[in-house]
């Protein structure tokens, strides 16, 4: 079945939760989203990652001056920032982007990441500015370059950004649960963000009800399509083994 298991991460020390035998595929690094590891460090990572979960995939978060801009709420506790001369940024323009996106693709690299997640804040709105500005981007982008997951935050749904995202080769991380947990509709997205509910638990029956509509998904996919659960938050591993037990059986 083509439904792959994986963390978001937002520092190394939810590592100490992780056990060898937890069937992680993808391993997402937020912490790379205020502070990009430079290349010799992010190797480091990789190496320490790989030595608990050998073969899973690693995916950094781009650089936050890439999508957000200064109005929209960062707070910068990151030991890198841009340079003084660099008059404007975020929404994948202003005159930093190439030089974010350089430390970004860096950073990539190093970890021998294919895929790069691009969270947009809710300013970058559905509009035909914010689509005009994400096609330009996604177009100056070369074929050395890692290709992107996008995660829209705001007014975008699931299906709109899906279809806007599809002619532009781009995935979409989209959330699987609301805040009620009540599952959400995510047709077209392959990548499922799962934060568990307010004490970050993910519920037998919740995982029950995914593993169900996974499978009915899954079916309908093609040979070199998978579906990717990204389980978020302080229980992830914990969230991730419940399901696992729930896919195994549903």
């Amino acid at each position: 079945m083509p439904i792959r298991l994986g963390v978001v991460i937002d520092d190394e020390s939810l590592l100490r939760a992780a056990k060898r035998g937890d069937p992680v595929d993808a391993v997402v690094l937020r912490s790379t989203f205020l502070n990009p590891p430079r290349a010799a460090a992010a190797r480091r990572i990789a190496e320490r990652i790989h030595e608990i979960h050998p073969g899973a995939e690693l995916i950094p978060y781009a650089w936050h001056y890439l999508t957000h801009e200064p109005g929209d709420g960062i707070v910068v506790g990151s030991n890198r920032s841009l340079e003084e001369s660099a008059r404007s940024y975020g929404h994948l323009r202003g005159d930093a982007r190439d030089h974010v996106w350089s430390i970004t693709k860096l950073c990539a690299e190093a970890m021998g990441a294919k895929h790069v997640v691009v969270r947009t804040p809710p300013s970058f709105s559905p509009g035909s500015l914010s689509r005009r500005r994400f096609t330009t981007f996604v177009e100056s982008l070369g074929d050395d370059d890692p290709k992107l997951l996008w995660e829209p935050e705001g007014l975008w749904t699931t299906a709109q950004a899906a279809f806007f995202a599809i002619e532009l080769d781009v995935e979409i991380v989209a959330p699987a649960f609301a805040m009620t947990g009540q599952l959400l509709e995510f047709a077209g997205a392959n990548w499922l963000r799962i934060s568990g509910s307010k004490d970050a638990r993910l519920r037998s029956s919740h995982a029950e009800i995914l593993a169900d509509a996974l499978i009915e998904v899954a079916d309908e996919l093609e040979e070199d399509e998978a579906l990717t659960l990204l389980f978020d938050g302080p229980r992830a591993y914990v969230n991730l083994r419940a399901f696992a037990r729930a896919l195994a059986t549903a």
